[in-house]
């Protein structure tokens, strides 16, 4: 009867122990994502302040768009021109993109009529196996 007692009070500790523990655990997964909202918030500042400093600099013309964002714009050290090489490359991977938008269309409605196909077998084989089960 005592070894009863105590594993009953054993039992009660444990589980407020583990109430106490989800409680902390639900406290810091609340920290967290206030973290990550106001992390998030400050990042969509930093970014409209870039955008502020962008536009005033555009509007003021003190300065060459080139050297405004020179990482943006690497072509623009050639002094605006485009070799063959690179005018060829570019319509060769036009030319790749859109034969790998056809295949992707047919793929992707290869993959859908699939999908329904296997849906509606599914319902089918559902639909019969419901008309066999007694109901309770």
């Amino acid at each position: 009867m005592e070894a009863l007692c105590h594993s009953q009070t054993r039992a009660r500790e444990a589980e407020e122990a583990a109430k106490k523990a989800y409680a902390e655990k639900e406290h810091i997964v609340t920290l967290i994502f206030k973290q990550a909202s106001q992390l998030f918030a400050y990042k969509q500042w930093l970014q409209l302040l870039q955008l502020e400093t962008l536009c005033s600099q555009i509007k003021n013309k003190d300065q060459p768009i080139s050297s405004l964002f020179p990482a943006a714009l690497p072509w623009m050290s050639y002094e605006g021109k485009i070799s063959r090489k690179r005018k060829q490359k570019i319509s060769n991977a036009k030319q790749e993109r859109q034969v790998n938008a056809k295949c992707d269309i047919t793929t992707y409605a290869v993959a859908f009529a699939l999908g329904l196909s296997l849906v509606g077998a599914g319902l089918l084989l559902g639909w019969t196996m419901g008309w066999m089960l007694p109901r309770s």
